[in-house]
């Protein structure tokens, strides 16, 4: 006879159903969660429509640094999505770790400290690549040139919405 407390756990994983629980998904080539923030490492990459060299060029894109979110693996090759939603296959060599920030607002102020009243130490414009030192739940301290400061969280896109780093 199955003892009472074997039975409720039972019943509890039968009704639980898949994906209740919070799932981490994982590259299937590396193993780092799915999805990440990279930046490019490369002047030129090309963003093709399938994981390969022999698909076709997609877009050719022409700037270092620049964050790229990644969706998939296969092999030496990362399905990538960028600022604007277009995606698309790069190989993995043309990527680094480095943590950047893109400007999506027209034009947004640079603070002296992770504070809405803290002294502005310049304006970024739209499309400007900041390179991330920090982000924490409302602000995200970057850097471009000699110029380092604190920049809110919906001002860029590069990040998790629930993502804190160091």
């Amino acid at each position: 006879m199955i003892s009472r407390s074997l039975a409720v756990f039972l019943l509890g994983v039968l009704f639980a159903g898949p994906g209740t629980a919070q799932e981490t998904l994982v590259g299937k080539v590396t193993n780092l969660p799915i999805p990440r923030y990279v930046s490019i490492r490369a002047n030129e990459a090309n963003l093709r429509v399938g994981p390969g060299g022999q698909y076709p060029v997609r877009w050719r894109l022409m700037r270092a640094s620049m964050p790229v979110m990644i969706v998939d693996e296969e092999e030496q090759w990362r399905e990538v999505e960028l600022y604007d939603g277009e995606r698309g296959w790069l190989y993995a060599p043309l990527l680094s770790g480095a943590r950047t920030l893109y400007v999506t607002a027209s034009r947004a102020p640079l603070l002296s400290k992770g504070k809405s009243d803290a002294r502005v130490e310049a304006f970024v414009e739209k499309g400007v690549v900041l390179r991330a030192k920090t982000c924490e739940p409302q602000w995200c301290e970057a850097r471009k040139g000699d110029i380092s400061g604190w920049i809110s969280r919906s001002s860029v896109w590069g990040f998790l919405p629930n993502e804190v780093f160091d």
